[in-house]
């Protein structure tokens, strides 16, 4: 892009970028060697298959349902912090596994597999939490 004229008080030599207009939640790289790393990781979309799955199980009795629900709601709290606290994570995902191991393992595959930065933070906890059942 060759750039705005002196009047418009833009201008561009070569390697510049000129961006007009809303670039309100975009991403502009330039240059070479870039790392990107997007902080806004949308859960909730994640979070609505698990509390499906709790839902459509019917094993477990209406007041486990609640309960696994609001651990799960802790959980994405939790994750969209900037640092997440594993002991915390750790915890409501135990308190999971004791109450329905199936919904556990449906949480750490939906999450884990789409998400790399929380993928991380839940194998961490998952390999914990299989070194504590053993």
């Amino acid at each position: 892009m060759a750039g705005k004229s002196k009047k418009d008080g833009l201008s561009a030599g070569n390697g510049s970028v000129v961006v007009g207009g809303n670039v309100d939640r975009s991403n502009i790289v330039v240059g070479d060697n870039n790392t990107i790393s997007n902080q806004s990781i949308q859960l909730a979309p994640y979070f609505e298959i698990i509390v499906q799955a709790v839902e459509k199980n019917p094993t477990l009795k209406p007041a486990d349902k609640e309960d696994v629900k609001a651990e799960l709601q802790e959980i994405q709290t939790a994750l969209e912090e900037p640092q997440p606290d594993e002991t915390f994570l750790a915890r409501r995902f135990r308190n999971i596994k004791r109450m329905a191991p199936e919904i556990l393992e449906v949480a750490v595959e939906t999450l884990k597999n789409p998400i790399s930065g929380v993928a991380e933070v839940v194998k961490r906890i998952a390999k914990k939490m299989a070194e504590d059942a053993q």
